[in-house]
């Protein structure tokens, strides 16, 4: 080929390489803006693969016997076999929770299966077995709890929901109604059209108010309908219907009123209904008044004086302006109380004090209520047990979170013929002071008081333990049969809710003495411990009169108890919480 056509075609492919260029870089730079993001995505995949440390295979030489030597004589070198080493540790995986939960299953596996090959290698003696017998019953004999088994008695169905349905048909007796049922459902129905009741006692006009108030038809013409002027006892579980001008009304012509008991009181009791009652001077025996929002201070103290000379029960519940006046006001009672309730009350601890120096308006005072009362504390506590040390038969003083132990040290030291206790929600109590407080033969201390009710629910969940209760149980147990009935002395009421270092052994004390005469109910809700068999067991040992048990929480029990227990056809014996348990290796209930 001639030189000047060459140098012809080399430039003619120079030129269109240069064009070809050219259009390339016009391609990019208009392509560039679509493939940018995904240009990225991969780049960042191929960082984080990159990222990822990669471990070097070791090759670990084995023994130099020459089968299992890892030098052959093969042309191509080193040969492992195929057959592993069983202390070479396996690859670690890569982070992850995933990964980490592998491993320790993995682990564990691992460590079951060597237990199991020294527990098969382990060289037993010819008494092991003889003596692991011997050991199973004497815990039997200290335990007898372990001795029972369910009986379920007929074939029950695989399905679990077929199950829980099957055990709440067979709990629901149908029963016929009775007359005075037919009656109040019927006035009920047609109480639009009831202009009075006339002669009616206070029982049947309670329970028809309470169907109004579940049927949310209690206003202001059914409650004039409801009240009568001769009647003696008005009683109103919900007045969030009735407006202050109505119930000033209804109380004008009640003037032999004795029992003024108003719950869910809101704006009905106020001034306006004080001043009536102010102006009649029913004499009021039982004055209890919860959520009145309106009630001032001095209008509680013009009450209470007014009927000081009749009083015996004052109960005032989350009335946020009482104060001073209302608690120097129960100074004028002289004597006639026999039963204060205070709860949620804004009352400091000076004013509480007020009442320890009423020695004689509180001198026969036998059941006391001080409930999430901030101002209450040991101290405070103590000067008020003092002065009802002689009468005193029932205390509540639960949710108060600044008592503790010397609280119990009060309460002993004052009131032994204490009967009733209840201490819920107080986190303060430890396992020793209440160990203390039921331990006999304590120097300077008098004996313990022998309970009938305890109640030591939502305490701190180490408090309340096997001991505890044990000598609970023991002190109750010794009271005086003639004055505690036929069935003798024993607790008749026990909550220990939320007790998690309490087992079996409880129930089995409880059976052991006389409570398993006298219970009549119990909340084991929220006790991990307390197994299908020692519940299965105290339900069959204990009577007839115990009439239910709670059991929320308790996750652990099973079908062989719910559906195995002496008393499952049992109309008058109630379980409550069975349906929201775990039934064996099952989280649905």
């Amino acid at each position: 080929m001639p030189r000047r056509s060459r140098s012809k075609a080399a430039r003619r492919s120079n030129q269109e390489q240069i064009e070809a260029n050219e259009n390339g870089n016009e391609a990019g730079r208009s392509v560039a803006s679509h493939v940018r993001d995904r240009q990225r995505a991969v780049a960042e995949r191929e960082a984080a693969r990159l990222a990822r440390p990669e471990q070097r295979k070791r090759v670990k030489l084995a023994h130099a016997d020459r089968k299992k030597s890892a030098v052959t004589s093969t042309p191509f070198g080193l040969h492992r076999g195929s057959s592993t080493v069983d202390d070479e540790p396996e690859d670690q995986e890569w982070c992850g929770p995933f990964s980490v939960a592998r491993q320790v299953l993995r682990q564990r596996e691992e460590a079951k299966r060597k237990a199991e090959e020294e527990e098969n290698n382990a060289v037993m003696h010819p008494l092991d077995d003889l003596m692991n017998q011997v050991g199973q019953e004497q815990k039997k004999k200290a335990h007898p709890s372990l001795t029972w088994k369910g009986d379920a008695k007929g074939t029950t169905p695989s399905s679990l929901y077929a199950k829980r349905q099957m055990r709440m048909e067979a709990r629901q007796t149908k029963t016929i109604p009775t007359l005075f049922q037919l009656c109040v459902d019927f006035l009920v129905d047609n109480f639009e059209h009831v202009e009075s009741l006339g002669d009616v006692d206070n029982d049947c006009r309670l329970a028809i108010s309470k169907e109004l108030v579940k049927r949310n038809q209690l206003n202001a013409k059914a409650f004039e309908s409801l009240v009568s002027s001769d009647m003696d006892c008005l009683e109103i579980i919900d007045c969030a219907g009735i407006p202050q001008d109505v119930m000033a009304k209804v109380l004008t012509g009640l003037h032999s009123l004795s029992f003024l008991m108003l719950t869910h009181a809101g704006r009905c009791f106020g001034p306006k209904s004080v001043d009536v009652l102010l102006e009649t001077k029913p004499p009021l025996c039982c004055l209890s008044i919860a959520g009145a929002y309106l009630l001032k201070d001095e209008h509680a103290a013009s009450l209470i004086q007014v009927s000081a000379s009749t009083l015996q029960s004052i109960s005032f519940d989350t009335c946020p302006l009482l104060g001073e006046k209302f608690i120097r006001a129960i100074e004028k009672t002289d004597g006639t109380l026999l039963e204060i309730s205070l709860k949620n009350l804004s009352l400091s601890s000076d004013t509480l004090k007020i009442l320890a120096t009423c020695k004689d308006a509180m001198r026969n005072v036998r059941s006391l209520t001080y409930e999430s009362m901030p101002g209450i504390t040991d101290a405070v506590l103590g000067e008020l047990l003092q002065v009802v040390a002689d009468s005193l038969e029932s205390l509540d003083v639960s949710h108060n979170y600044d008592l503790t132990d010397a609280s119990l040290s009060a309460i002993r030291q004052f009131n032994i013929g204490l009967r009733s206790l209840t201490m819920n929600g107080v986190k303060e109590l430890t396992s020793l002071g209440l160990e203390t407080f039921f331990t006999y033969d304590l120097e300077g201390l008098p004996s313990p008081p022998k309970l009938k009710v305890l109640k030591l629910a939502s305490c701190d969940h180490e408090a309340v333990t096997d001991e505890v209760l044990k000598l609970a149980t023991a002190n109750s147990s010794t009271q005086n049969k003639e004055s505690m009935g036929p069935r003798g002395g024993g607790l008749v009421q026990l909550d220990i809710e939320g007790s998690t270092l309490v087992t079996d052994s409880t129930l089995e004390h409880l059976v052991e003495g006389s409570s398993a005469n006298t219970l009549t109910e119990m909340n084991l809700s929220y006790c991990p411990h307390i197994t299908d068999q020692g519940l299965g067991y105290f339900v069959s040992k204990c009577g007839s009169q115990l009439s239910k048990i709670q059991v929320w929480g308790c996750a652990q029990l099973s079908d062989e108890f719910f559906d195995g227990h002496d008393r499952v056809n049992d109309a008058s014996f109630e379980l409550v919480g069975a349906w929201m348990k775990r039934s064996g290796t099952r989280s649905l209930r």
